[in-house]
């Protein structure tokens, strides 16, 4: 058996929200998990992550199987795009052509992929596993073998895993002690608790007991003990499944399934159903086996590929992204004649993203990140002005957005972490660029601030906004306290030269849904030096 020091799922999603207010000051309300704000941009002091936690309906399954491998027709990925043709600001970076193309390409056909959700959908599943009262391993497998009679082993194995979710629990005491033992199946029975060897046993024993070829996995996670400053692996830490269904192996993650641990250290149980019959091009992320061959993948990465590999959520790929920039690399680059780095991010229409920077010990300035939605190449671009030298976390947040009948944005405003690189900067770097503040309606409207970038403008000077507003009827500044004349928009350009006052520059909007109104929705604003 491989020596391995258990690796879990850790609280990473850093859901956070934010709202939409017109006299910018910050609202500040109370939520499992979030953090309520006005801005885009976050204070994120006492930030820590969720490796895989996302917002949550009641319905746990409504959010988790909404996009990328659990649509029914599984539309192919965005192309990658040249990386040189996107970038504004690229400095030197190594981006190997990494090829995630799985061994297998016809493991998750259209009838399969709707296979696999039906089965996770179904609640009459649910309710008859909560509901056993079962003795022994024997009972679970006889019990599991009457629910799916007659179904696919698709269904069948969605029962193994359900079951280990809602019956096993992760040990928190013996992660964190260090006083870690394997159990046999009927010790991890009895005991109802284990770190991932437990849930890779119990899972395995299952599977065969129903008929389904199953094998553990040891392996390297990007889990709870992966740091990004200093990522490397002394040994294997982590243990999955891989399952044999209908003539093709897929991968399981039991123990990620179940749930993660959250900022306290403490097991939240939530069930994940990402990490059942996962993608190989996917789980390969954050999962490397010992063995190659269960990478299963075409062409198998090495543990230096897997470390350089970007640092991704299950809610990146539950929301159909794709990384632009850096694509196949962990870190973003700093330029130091810009004194900024970027990230750039596809998504689908529905989707709206925003960012952070943080630097150990250091307290988060909201005026050090922008992100914009850049219309003309079709991609968020995401940009970070560090301050001081030294290591900073880049984090990349995400959120679906619905359109309402009166063409209004939902009021949803938790965001999902999605991605997380690291920057490294000189130490003797001193920066002092900063952004302009933009606000919830920035994002949710897909706007874009053309010029000028700089977050804060030099008092007496002329200057002249120009920025993107989609759907806007008309726009108006106010400086010092000052409401300027409206401009009604043409093409969602608005352009406007005025001399910059002592103290601040705000830029409010009407969109055309509500030209009617006497209401204007604060847009972003400057700072005056």
């Amino acid at each position: 058996m491989s020596n391995y020091s258990d690796d879990w799922d850790s609280d990473y999603s850093d859901d956070w929200t934010s709202d939409c207010a017109d006299d910018w000051e910050s609202v500040s309300k109370e939520a499992p998990k979030s953090t309520k704000v006005l801005t885009q941009k976050e204070s994120r002091d006492d930030l820590q992550t969720d490796l895989e936690k996302r917002p949550k309906s009641t319905n746990a399954v409504q959010q988790q199987e909404r996009r990328s491998d659990l649509k029914a027709d599984m539309k192919e990925s965005p192309k990658p795009t040249n990386v040189r043709e996107q970038s504004q600001f690229e400095t030197n970076s190594s981006n190997d052509n990494i090829c995630l193309v799985p061994s297998d390409p016809n493991a998750f056909k259209p009838l399969f992929c709707q296979q696999r959700q039906a089965a996770i959908d179904n609640m009459t599943y649910r309710r008859a596993v909560d509901s056993w009262k079962a003795r022994s391993i024997h009972d679970v497998v006889k019990l599991i073998l009457e629910l799916s009679l007659g179904k696919s082993l698709i269904d069948r194995a969605w029962i193994v895993f359900y079951w280990v979710s809602q019956n096993i629990e992760y040990d928190i005491e013996s992660y964190f002690s260090g006083n870690i033992r394997h159990q046999t199946t009927e010790d991890v029975f009895n005991n109802r608790k284990g770190v991932c060897d437990a849930f890779g046993t119990i899972f395995e024993a299952l599977c065969n007991g129903v008929q389904l070829e199953c094998k553990k996995i040891n392996g390297y996670a990007k889990g709870y003990g992966f740091k990004q400053e200093k990522p490397a692996f002394n040994r294997t830490n982590h243990a999955w499944n891989a399952v044999h269904i209908d003539g093709h192996w897929y991968l399981v993650d039991p123990t990620w399934g179940e749930g993660h641990i959250n900022n306290q250290n403490q097991n939240v149980k939530l069930l994940s159903s990402f990490y059942f019959l996962s993608r190989p091009e996917q789980m390969i992320y954050k999962h490397l086996p010992e063995n190659s061959q269960w990478q299963l993948l075409k062409s198998p990465i090495s543990m230096k590929e897997f470390i350089c590999l970007p640092y991704v959520e299950s809610s990146y790929f539950e929301f159909g992204l794709h990384l632009v920039y850096p694509s196949q690399s962990n870190t973003a680059s700093f330029n130091s004649s810009q004194q900024l780095a970027e990230v750039l991010l596809r998504t689908p229409h529905d989707i709206v993203c925003t960012a952070s920077i943080q630097h150990a010990g250091c307290k988060n300035n909201e005026a050090n990140t922008l992100v914009q939605y850049d219309a003309d190449r079709q991609l968020w671009q995401c940009l970070f002005a560090p301050q001081r030298g030294g290591f900073h976390t880049l984090q990349i947040f995400a959120r679906q957005v619905t359109q309402m009948s009166t063409n209004s944005i939902n009021d949803e405003k938790s965001y999902s972490c999605v991605a997380q690189f690291g920057l490294q900067v000189p130490a003797d770097f001193n920066g002092r660029k900063t952004f302009p503040i933009t606000y919830s309606t920035f994002s949710e409207h897909k706007c874009q601030i053309l010029r000028p970038l700089d977050g804060s403008l030099k008092a007496g000077t002329k200057v002249t906004v120009q920025c993107r507003i989609p759907g806007a009827y008309c726009v108006r500044l106010i400086l010092d306290g000052n409401w300027l004349s409206e401009d009604i928009l043409k093409n969602d350009i608005f352009k406007r030269e005025f001399t910059v006052p002592k103290r601040e520059i705000g830029i409010y909007v009407k969109f055309s849904n509500k030209k009617n109104s006497s209401s204007y929705s604060g847009l972003y604003k400057y700072s005056v030096h």
